[in-house]
């Protein structure tokens, strides 16, 4: 069109240069048209960059996202090596650590099969003491009890045997005592030279809770039956 476009025109200026040109005087469609035509060109060279950079960043972006899978596959890597060498050496060392102090603050073994119910008692309160992990306690138990079990745990399942609460169930159903012989045992029981007059009561309780269990009493209703049924039981003997 003949005409000389300043660098720091605007499109306001580019249309009256061009609306003041000769050309568009003679044929303004002419004119229009070129114009269109170079809008268009412009607008399409503005839309073609704009999905090239969209496109880029979409790029950017999946290789952020391969650099941190990467990552983190190194890194869980790095960690499996260094569980792989220390950890057996580690959880073996805290087991037996374990194993000793919860022995330490648990009651012998029972030898009676009423007694089982108080050395689960203070077995748990060893746990709670200790802060004993959950997956631990079935392999501490194991040990604790040792020979005891062994004839009554050969035929449990591989699961059964890493669940302490189902080794626990096994044990008391296998040695759990009648009510009668709770309730005795209860009746009988002395404070030991070892105990504190607080232990002694604690044991005293978690074996009338024991016999309360056994004889299914759920409140102070059925408390109240279990006292009365207990006394008519002794008149009769």
């Amino acid at each position: 069109m003949g005409l000389t476009v300043p660098d720091k025109a605007k499109v306001v200026d580019l249309k009256a240069l061009i609306e003041s040109s000769d050309m568009y005087k003679d044929d303004i469609e002419l004119v229009r048209n070129l114009v269109d035509g170079i809008l268009e060109e412009k607008r399409e060279k503005s839309e073609r960059e704009k999905r090239e950079y969209e496109i880029e960043k979409i790029k950017l972006a999946q290789l952020e996202k391969q650099l941190e899978i990467a990552n983190a596959r190194e890194n869980l890597a790095n960690t499996s090596q260094t569980t792989e060498i220390r950890e057996p050496s580690s959880l073996t060392n805290n087991l037996e650590s374990l194993i000793k102090s919860v022995k330490t603050q648990t009651i012998p073994v029972p030898v009676r099969s009423e007694s089982f119910n108080l050395f689960f008692h203070s077995l748990e309160k060893a746990f709670q003491n200790k802060s004993v992990p959950n997956e631990l306690k079935a392999e501490i138990l194991l040990n604790i009890l040792g020979e005891k079990v062994n004839n009554l745990l050969a035929y449990v399942s591989r699961e059964d045997l890493c669940d302490y609460e189902k080794i626990k169930e096994i044990v008391l159903k296998e040695f759990e005592p009648t009510p009668q012989e709770c309730l005795s045992n209860f009746k009988k029981a002395q404070r030991l030279p070892s105990e504190t007059y607080v232990q002694f009561a604690s044991r005293l309780c978690a074996s009338f809770d024991y016999y309360c269990q056994l004889r299914k009493v759920t409140d102070f209703r059925s408390l109240c039956d279990l006292i009365v049924s207990d006394k008519i039981f002794e008149t009769l003997e």
